[in-house]
């Protein structure tokens, strides 16, 4: 289902501002500050922008707007809502709703690139957990990978597993977190097991210091 011209009316479009106005901006446009995401999840979301009408994807699309740091050359880093973020570019959408929430675009490259860091707004890993230059990171949203353990953590989330929070990339501390203790060939396999093990590890001890945490019932 195309909805191509879904985003247009309604928001703001024009030079692409700092101070927190929301504007109107090409998704081809933004650079990810991550590497993966849950494809489960973006399907999910996918799914329901397909179901909606253009109205209520425009009504949609201005109640979350994307956070985006502008960087070196005036280049656009999202921060936040990769996964709604590919749902749309998914669905075709050819626009979204951005918010620009900082402007590093004097700084020099690996400065940035520190300071993006130091500020949380980075989590260069790879589907592994392992840790990748700035330079690998996908150029844009359609080079997001998928990590199964990161829609593991959104689907334990989903059921209360833990609580959503404004900590930046804190579902990827809980993929971290069950990739340490659940195999890969389990999540792979096995996703009901998988599931089951996440849920109960999701309120053990060991995670009380996650993001999220809602109390040991285990």
């Amino acid at each position: 289902m195309a909805m191509t011209s879904a985003a247009d009316g309604g928001m703001r479009k024009g030079r692409i501002g700092s101070g927190g106005r929301p504007v109107m901006v090409s998704l081809e446009s933004l650079h990810p500050t991550q590497v993966t995401v849950g494809m489960r999840a973006v399907k999910h979301m996918r799914l329901r922008l397909e179901s909606l009408s253009m109205k209520a994807v425009r009504k949609s699309l201005a109640r979350r707007p994307i956070p985006a740091v502008r960087g070196p050359g005036g280049a656009l880093f999202i921060i936040d809502n990769h996964h709604f973020s590919l749902a749309l570019w998914h669905a075709e959408v050819a626009s979204a709703c951005a918010c620009i929430i900082d402007d590093k675009s004097n700084m020099a490259a690996a400065a940035f690139w520190r300071r993006m860091e130091i500020d949380g707004r980075l989590h260069p890993y790879d589907e592994d957990g392992r840790r990748v230059p700035v330079g690998e990171l996908p150029v844009g949203l359609h080079e997001l990978r998928h990590d199964p353990y990161r829609d593991l953590a959104w689907e334990v989330r989903k059921v209360g597993g833990f609580s959503k929070t404004r900590i930046p990339y804190a579902e990827f501390q809980w993929a971290a977190f069950f990739r340490d203790h659940i195999a890969a060939s389990t999540v792979r396999r096995n996703p009901d097991a998988a599931f089951e093990k996440a849920m109960k590890l999701s309120q053990s001890r060991s995670a009380m210091l996650l993001p999220g945490y809602s109390g040991e019932h285990t």
